[in-house]
């Protein structure tokens, strides 16, 4: 039996009977091609933005195209090309409607941090605090909704989430999804390179698809890396305290080399470091240090860790054995 294609519009007009939908799901059951096609459909409908705008224009738009579906009466195969070519002509009518308002209508504020400035922290409207890594910005909505709190995040944030039992808080990232509850963790979405980074402090998190389906839940002191380019999962676990160090405004070094970290010295304090030798170079430390300390005091702390000496001439800096 031919698929009444009408079904789809009378879908989207929430006017589906119990008889129609259950039709309508068995037809979205029957290849993989139609089960695309539905959740594009659910998509479309559940777009939680534009409720209020789906319920005006485009329902009088749809009614309209339905009622001119109802008229024909062509033989069954052009009758089924006529409308499924209807239905096409509502999805991109409909989509391009939600798109149009939604742009227009929903407001986000964008806050950034540009590279070599000092990390920000603010609260959002639920009480969420968010502490933004330099190199970075965030799109956060004016108000949230009721039942989901949505930011989007490009660079590295820490964030200490309210917890809200009726609205998850879902950071969008890439191709990938954070769902959170009351959590504190840290998201680094490293966009040019397809990777992106979740390290789990307290609570819970849930990692979903590009599609929102549950990928892994994860566990306090696990980091879990994502790669775009390869769609695959890595998880290790960490010392939190350190990899999460840079919002307590403090700089981690794991495992550095003493190249790495002159290098990043001379960025902050805006000095030029000369290394006696490549040996010299090449040690490796392991250190955390606040940003508030004068470089005079950190390299003291250097040169606690390791038998290196330094001497300062004005804006030149020269670190030997």
């Amino acid at each position: 039996m031919d698929f009444d294609y009408r079904l789809i519009v009378k879908y989207l007009l929430d006017d589906l009977s119990a008889l129609e939908m259950e039709t309508l799901l068995n037809w979205r059951k029957e290849n993989v091609s139609n089960e695309a096609f539905f959740e594009t459909l659910i998509k479309l409908k559940l777009n939680y933005r534009c409720r209020d705008i789906i319920h005006g224009k485009t329902l009088v738009s749809l009614n309209k195209i339905n009622k001119k579906i109802t008229k024909k009466h062509p033989i069954a195969i052009v009758r089924q090309i006529i409308n499924y070519a209807a239905v096409l002509i509502v999805l991109i009518f409909f989509s391009y409607t939600i798109n149009k308002y939604c742009d227009e209508n929903f407001e986000y504020t964008k806050i950034s941090v540009q590279q070599g400035e000092s990390i920000k922290k603010f609260n959002l409207s639920d009480g969420t605090v968010v502490w933004l890594n330099e190199a970075s910005t965030i799109k956060i909505p004016k108000s949230f909704s009721k039942n989901k709190r949505r930011i989007e995040l490009e660079g590295e944030a820490y964030f200490d989430v309210k917890k809200n039992q009726h609205s998850p808080f879902i950071a969008d990232v890439s191709s990938m999804k954070v769902k959170v509850l009351g959590t504190s963790f840290n998201l680094k979405n490293k966009k040019k390179s397809g990777v992106v980074e979740t390290i789990l402090v307290t609570g819970k998190v849930v990692l979903l698809d590009k599609k929102g389906k549950p990928v892994y839940d994860m566990f306090p002191g696990e980091k879990v890396t994502y790669s775009l380019n390869n769609n695959e999962y890595s998880v290790r676990t960490i010392d939190t305290n350190v990899s999460t160090a840079w919002h307590l405004n403090q700089l981690t070094f794991e495992n550095s080399t003493l190249r790495e970290i002159v290098n990043k010295l001379s960025l902050i304090y805006d000095v030029n470091i000369n290394l006696e030798s490549k040996k010299l170079a090449d040690r490796k430390y392991r250190c955390v240090i606040n940003r508030d300390e004068t470089l005079e005091q950190v390299l003291d702390i250097l040169s606690y860790l390791a038998p290196i000496q330094y001497k300062i001439e004005g804006d030149e800096i020269f670190i030997y054995e």
